[in-house]
């Protein structure tokens, strides 16, 4: 029943408020969401990875987060300022899947949500639900400190249900890791992306400079 309902608020948003609307509700929903969850803050990466692994931070709410330790993120002092982060499975996946066993596709609303997302906003959206995700991410990551620097989270890959995937290339470049690297990654992970120290002076960016 909720799965029908979900497909009729998609098909409602995109036809009363547009596809525009239907962005701007999801968004809503991600920055709410991260509004609920308090304050973290964390001595270095090794303590924020270790409270990652046993789901006590907020991005665990998504689900299984793994941390790609191989996967450092350095400034040009080549000083660790974050690391590439991994989500096994999308949360939104057993909803997807129930939706399309008893209800049958995904309205085609979804589709035109994440193509104006990725046309308007950031071209890294496979579904309408990446926009909660995204929003989500990047809000929360405003309420987590490490060793007393405030964070930011970078979208960098993504694979959909369809087998579609996104690979944000110029976000890549700037913090220096490969892409192709990134994209094997889709293989095992449905998500990734890096958090990192806000205002640090990047290998990659500067380079590009």
């Amino acid at each position: 029943m909720l799965d029908v309902a979900l497909v009729s608020l998609i098909k409602n948003m995109s036809e009363k408020a547009g596809i525009e609307g239907a962005i701007q509700y999801w968004s809503r929903v991600g920055e709410n969401l991260a509004k609920r969850i308090g304050e973290e803050a964390y001595m270095g990466w090794p303590s924020f990875n270790v409270a990652l692994k046993e789901g006590r931070t907020a991005y665990s709410i998504e689900g299984d987060v793994v941390a790609l330790t191989d996967l450092a993120i350095t400034d040009v002092d080549g000083d660790v300022v974050g690391y590439i982060y991994a989500l096994e499975t999308c949360v939104f996946t057993p909803t997807i899947e129930r939706i399309r066993y008893s209800v049958g596709e995904i309205p085609e609303a979804d589709r035109a949500v994440a193509e104006e997302y990725n046309n308007t906003v950031q071209n890294t959206a496979v579904c309408n639900f990446c926009v909660i995700h995204q929003k989500f991410r990047s809000e929360v990551s405003k309420n987590i400190t490490v060793e007393n620097q405030p964070l930011e989270c970078v979208q960098l890959a993504n694979r959909g249900f369809r087998g579609d995937t996104k690979i944000a290339i110029k976000s890549l470049e700037k913090i220096g890791i490969n892409p192709e690297y990134v994209r094997s990654l889709l293989r095992n992970y449905a998500c990734v992306y890096g958090i990192l120290m806000k205002g640090a002076r990047l290998r990659g960016k500067e380079e590009a400079d």
